[in-house]
């Protein structure tokens, strides 16, 4: 079971709609999510048949700036919560499995408003009891060694990302791949590469699902490349099976028929020994 969730940078492309197309096809997520589609709802919730799902969900983009969409299979079980041009919030529940909480972001693109997306995430987070995982793209690092290149980010920038994971009790879940997410090239043919793509998740989240891994994949049709989450519910300890303990009820020997019947399983069972001849 797995969740992919990538800033597209625009579905009014047709390149971009194909790669889209061959991520669902080679990965088959459980969950699709775009943000930054720049087109309107029905134009997302159009594509669930060609991506191969049997529902969707989608908030508008504003003119060419921001949308967001969801794509899920009906053995998949999605209720969308309240939701805003910026977040699609939702509980997920998979197989009949329990249920957890899904939230998808896009972070503000102004620096200066930035804190209205973590002002969300903890209005959401306050909201509800169940474990959950956040993932998107953030617009933001949780330490300066993620940003590579010209336009370092500021330590209130930072601390403000931080503030936001200490309060809803949210920890980044690492990844496999490459360093980064977003790559851009920059004057003298440089490259600035930052991680602003992400998974979140509460620590009871992270012990239901003790195996979940995120990876980073690649994409041409965008700067900013999609993020892969798999995760397994944990179903308890495989390997031997506990034997259960046999326990001798006396009103057994109530039975007519006990104790012929234990004569002859005796009889039956060859030879017996005892501790010492073993």
């Amino acid at each position: 079971m797995s969740c992919i969730t990538w800033n597209c940078r625009g579905l009014g492309n047709t390149a971009t709609v194909k790669e889209l197309h061959e991520i669902a096809k080679k990965f088959v997520p459980t969950v699709l999510c775009v943000v930054e589609t720049q087109v309107n709802k029905a134009r997302v919730e159009g594509l669930k048949g060609t991506l191969g799902y049997d529902n969707a969900f989608a908030i508008s983009s504003s003119g060419r700036s921001g949308g967001i969409g969801m794509f899920w299979n009906n053995d998949t079980k999605v209720e969308i919560l309240p939701f805003f041009q910026y977040h699609i919030d939702s509980i997920i529940s998979v197989n009949g499995g329990e249920p957890w909480r899904f939230t998808c972001v896009y972070g503000e693109a102004q620096t200066a408003e930035r804190h209205k997306t973590w002002d969300v995430l903890k209005f959401i987070k306050a909201s509800s009891p169940l474990p959950q995982v956040c993932m998107g793209d953030f617009k933001e690092v949780l330490r300066r060694s993620e940003h590579v290149g010209v336009h370092e980010r500021s330590h209130v920038q930072i601390a403000g990302f931080r503030e936001m994971l200490d309060v809803c009790g949210l920890y980044d879940l690492g990844f496999e791949g490459r360093n980064w997410t977003f790559e851009k090239k920059v004057a003298g043919g440089s490259y600035c590469r930052v991680r602003l793509d992400r998974a979140l998740a509460m620590a009871d989240w992270c012990t239901r699902f003790l195996m979940a891994r995120v990876s980073h994949l690649t994409a041409a049709a965008s700067d900013h490349d999609p993020i892969m989450l798999r995760w397994q519910q944990v179903s308890g300890r495989k390997g031997r099976k506990k034997r259960k303990i046999f326990r001798y009820e006396m009103m057994w020997e109530a039975h007519d028929e006990f104790f012929p019947m234990l004569a002859k399983t005796w009889l039956d069972a060859g030879k017996a020994c005892t501790v010492k001849e073993l």
